[in-house]
């Protein structure tokens, strides 16, 4: 990896830290049904341990910032490994419901700290040309985690029991707090004139907690004065939180955002995705094991397809929606969402194994289509200055629902399995209830398909509601080429190789008679095409190169290299296009670069071609722009060596490592596979 041993022992503690704390958020969900048999506690009150962790999570979220400002990132990751550790210990021990739920709550203080401290870290102890691959094995530890987890919990608990699990999970998080005491250093600055509102957290904690704790009641024994009391309580705190929220000048929640309709739209769509997936999560184990008989095991063993897949759909769902927009991945998302919901209605007792495999798969895939690019269409509706504020919120609100849509759709199942009980008999009624609940999250998904058909758009131009004094576009226009190459989209293979060579470029992309951009065709397209319809095991550049000596050994492949030249062009070519809006500011257009691993994109205004971006221009556009900020006098020089030690004098890592991270390989040809 080209890290030093120092560098490797942080990035060991840091994501093995992480993948401990996420790992313990997926193992619970097998261990329901153990839980509720061994406590004697029903489903609505069982799944506190799932959605009040998840909410204890969202209150953090917010004060962690604060607590981020406070304190260095050193001793907060210590203190959180530590909180969590004391609540694995204490879920391990949970000779009662009670004790269980303080440890998960614990738990969840902690895990609540460390997920956004952790990119923090990242960010701190990494130079610039190094954080990539810090990042890139957080990624699949984030991946990683949630696919083996329900696993791992259903061997465990057949095996021991669900305090065991805890016990593993609480070796292993005291093992990452004695090597992290020793292996990271301070890091950071803290401003101890940083204030924390008070009554903004109990408010926050007094809202949620208390509509959540009031609707699980309902579920659990109807309705009650305490019901009563906690949904009010909870309803009119909530309320006064927002209120509150609004007239701060410094708010613990930016809620403002929200007043963006498209920000506004992305987030209630994203809280009932999080419901429709939490819910789901806990309801299947206990259909399997409760009331089917399967063992733990084969309860993990169901949801393991689906979290592998969800997991690896992530960078292939931020490629598709650079190429088509959120409106076609949403609608689809959104729709095999309802579908595959709406075939959970129909569970029973001579349900297949293996088509619950796959419906649960199905939707876990369409969930993937629907998180990221509509997250995305959501932030980028806002200005840079409010990003920061949009994650937060969105991420709290969507934790929130998790723990809100999870006691609904849990109670559902509880009220109709009681209320069928006299009629059905007991296992029946047991079916009914998690039928009657999947009818509930197919509806919630299917007003989330209708809000994604009615209100998302992906128009060309977007990016310039958010670009009024043309501030961005002048950068873009500034730095960009303006001298781009096309081909109609009726053009064959041949008068594509013949641009190519002519203008000595490796890819052009494809126009229709308005002149929008419709595909994408390189030199690779080319290459791979001939790959795979020749027999002979030969480099194909080399077959074209013997063509042109027309000797007997390559007749075959000659008349081949022939026929594709007379093909369309669009058909060995990409469908669509990646590229940024002429109104997109530079970090927009880092991250198509980045996460499509291409050198270059083109520039669209209104879906047309303006021009083209290399990676190797905003570079020295950045470069310039720095030497420029600091002057003669702010820029480091090289002195004597013997005043080596006591002046710096080279230049930031960004800079440094700048125009080595613009000489990479033209990755243009990535694109036909995108």
């Amino acid at each position: 990896m080209g890290l030093s041993r120092k560098q490797i022992v942080m990035l060991a503690v840091l994501v093995f830290g992480t993948f401990v704390t996420v790992l313990n958020q997926t193992v619970v969900a097998p261990a329901l049904p153990s839980i509720m048999d061994e406590m004697n506690v029903d489903a609505a009150t069982a799944q506190w341990l799932t959605t009040g962790f998840t909410l204890v999570n969202a209150i953090m979220i917010p004060i962690t910032a604060f607590l981020s400002d406070r304190f260095t990132t050193r001793r907060l990751f210590l203190v959180s490994m530590a909180i969590f550790t004391v609540g694995s210990g204490l879920a391990s021990w949970g000779i009662t419901f009670e004790v269980l739920l303080l440890g998960r709550l614990v738990q969840a203080v902690g895990a609540g700290i460390l997920m956004p401290l952790v990119m923090t870290v990242l960010m701190w102890t990494f130079p610039v040309d190094k954080r990539g691959t810090a990042m890139g094995l957080f990624g699949i530890v984030i991946a990683f985690g949630p696919a083996i987890g329900p696993t791992a919990a259903g061997i465990i608990i057949d095996r021991a029991t669900w305090h065991d699990m805890f016990a593993i999970i609480a070796g292993l998080s005291l093992i990452v707090l004695v090597i992290g005491f020793f292996a990271l250093e301070r890091g950071g600055e803290t401003n101890k004139n940083v204030t924390l509102d008070i009554l903004s957290v109990v408010l926050s904690s007094l809202g949620f907690g208390g509509l959540l704790y009031g609707l699980s009641l309902i579920g659990s024994y109807g309705v009650s004065v305490d019901s009563a009391i906690g949904t009010i309580v909870g309803a009119v705190c909530i309320v006064l939180f927002f209120r509150r929220q609004l007239r701060m000048e410094h708010p613990m929640l930016q809620v403002r955002v929200l007043q963006n309709h498209k920000f506004l739209v992305a987030t209630i769509i994203g809280m009932i995705v999080q419901g429709a997936l939490l819910a789901a999560g806990i309801l299947v184990p206990i259909y399997l094991q409760s009331y089917m008989g399967f063992s733990a095991t084969v309860s993990g063993l169901v949801l393991l397809p689906g979290a592998v897949i969800m997991g690896a759909m992530g960078p292939i769902a931020g490629r598709l929606f650079d190429r088509h927009g959120p409106r076609v991945l949403s609608l689809i998302g959104t729709g095999v969402l309802t579908l595959t919901t709406v075939a959970f209605v129909f569970l029973g007792p001579a349900t297949s194994l293996a088509w619950l495999t796959i419906v649960y798969t199905l939707r876990l895939f369409s969930l993937s289509l629907v998180n990221m690019p509509i997250t995305t269409w959501g932030m980028n509706a806002l200005s840079n200055e409010l990003m920061n504020h949009g994650t937060s919120v969105n991420n709290t609100l969507r934790q929130v629902a998790g723990s809100l849509g999870t006691a609904i759709i849990v109670s559902v199942s509880t009220i109709a399995t009681n209320l069928s009980q006299s009629t059905l008999g007991q296992p029946a009624a047991n079916f009914f209830g998690i039928d009657a609940a999947f009818a509930v999250s197919a509806l919630l998904c299917l007003i989330a398909f209708i809000m994604v058909a009615v209100l998302v758009k992906d128009k060309p131009g977007e990016a310039r509601t958010r670009d009024l004094d043309n501030a961005r576009s002048s950068v873009l226009e500034a730095i960009m080429k303006r001298d781009v190459y096309t081909l109609p989209e009726n053009a064959t293979v041949a008068e594509a190789m013949e641009l190519l060579v002519d203008k000595n470029i490796s890819a052009v992309p494809l126009v229709n008679a308005a002149g929008e951009a419709v595909g994408f065709v390189s030199d690779g397209d080319i290459m791979r095409y001939l790959s795979k319809r020749s027999a002979m095991v030969m480099d194909p550049v080399v077959m074209i190169v013997q063509t042109m000596q027309a000797d007997g050994d390559n007749k075959d492949f000659a008349r081949k290299l022939d026929e594709l030249m007379g093909k369309p062009a669009s058909s060995i070519g990409a469908k669509g296009i990646i590229g940024v809006d002429l109104h997109a500011d530079l970090p927009e257009v880092c991250r198509v670069l980045g996460e499509n691993h291409l050198k270059k994109v083109p520039v669209l205004d209104d879906g047309h071609i303006v021009g083209v971006i290399n990676r190797s221009d905003i570079t020295r556009f950045s470069m310039e722009r720095y030497l420029e900020n600091r002057g003669d006098e702010g820029i480091p020089r090289h002195t004597d060596k013997h005043d080596h030690d006591d002046h710096d004098t080279t230049l930031p890592p960004k800079l440094e490592h700048a125009e080595q991270d613009s000489a990479l390989a033209d990755d243009e040809a990535v694109a036909a596979s995108i």
